[in-house]
């Protein structure tokens, strides 16, 4: 298993939530650009932005410093996904696969 932690900030469900990610030094990394792209030779890394079975819409802020994952804002309103009966939100983990080799711009 890799050594990556996450840190919340804020209440979940609030415009001010952000969880971040550090390394396994403890050092804040970005989900976007710092997260390695293989674990190993045939395993990939994944961002996961919406877990299994969560309905906060969860996005990597690509706008904001060091990308922190945030819950994602439609005409000043958090989003939601919908269930999908008889299931409670998505049935699958959603995320990313993080960039290999893009610079970062912060």
């Amino acid at each position: 298993m890799s050594g990556f932690s996450s840190e919340e900030r804020a209440a979940p469900f609030t415009l001010e939530y952000r969880v971040f990610l550090k390394n396994e030094k403890g050092q804040y990394i970005s989900p976007f650009h710092d997260t390695p792209i293989y674990a190993d030779k045939e395993v990939f890394h994944m961002v996961v932005e919406v877990p299994r079975w969560s309905n906060a819409k969860m996005e990597i802020a690509t706008k904001n410093p060091l990308n922190p994952i945030k819950q994602d804002v439609k005409k000043g309103k958090l989003r939601y996904v919908a269930n999908l009966f008889p299931y409670k939100g998505y049935i699958w983990n959603y995320g990313a696969i993080p960039h290999l080799g893009r610079p970062r711009t912060q």
